[in-house]
C-alpha cells in the first residue's frame, strides 16, 4: 500500500490494527483505500452509489468490499474498496464512515444495495447520512 500511495500521490489508504497483550504484532482487521481522481472525480457522478462484498480466494479467506457510481458517460466509477476477514456491522460501518469522510464528503447520496440479506440489514441500519435503497 505504501508504493500504491507513492505512485499515485493522494490516494487514501485506512488501516484498523488490533493489539493483543501475548502477540508482539498488530493483528489486522480492515483496510480501506479510494484512488486521489476518484476522489477529485466524484463530484462529476451521479449521486447514486452501489455497494456489494465479495469473497477472495486463494490464501487467505478474505472479504473484500466495493463501492462504485455512475459517471456522467453512464459508466461503472469504482469510488472505494475495502479488505476485511468478514462482512458485519462494524466492518461496513467503519468502510461507509471512511467513504463519507474521505470521497463523499458534504455531499449526500443514495446507496442501492442489491438482495443479499446481509449487505442490506448492514446498510440499512448504518447511521450515516446515506439514504439506503434495496431493490
Amino acid at each position: 500500500m505504501a508504493a500504491l500511495q507513492h505512485f499515485n500521490p493522494g490516494t487514501v489508504v485506512e488501516w484498523k490494527l488490533d493489539r493483543s497483550p501475548d502477540i508482539p504484532e498488530n493483528i489486522f482487521r480492515y483496510m480501506f483505500w479510494a484512488f486521489k481522481p476518484t476522489i477529485i472525480d466524484f463530484v462529476h457522478c451521479r449521486l447514486v452509489i452501489s455497494i456489494d462484498g465479495t469473497h477472495v480466494y486463494g490464501k487467505y479467506d478474505i472479504k473484500m468490499l466495493i463501492i462504485v457510481a455512475i459517471d456522467a458517460n453512464g459508466s461503472i466509477f469504482p469510488l472505494a474498496f475495502s479488505i476485511c476477514a468478514n462482512e458485519s456491522q462494524e466492518t461496513w460501518t467503519w468502510f461507509l464512515n471512511h467513504l463519507k469522510d474521505h470521497v463523499v464528503r458534504q455531499r449526500s447520496a443514495t446507496m442501492y444495495v442489491d438482495k443479499e440479506y446481509s449487505v442490506a440489514s448492514y446498510v440499512n441500519t448504518y447511521s450515516g447520512y446515506f439514504q439506503p435503497v434495496g431493490f
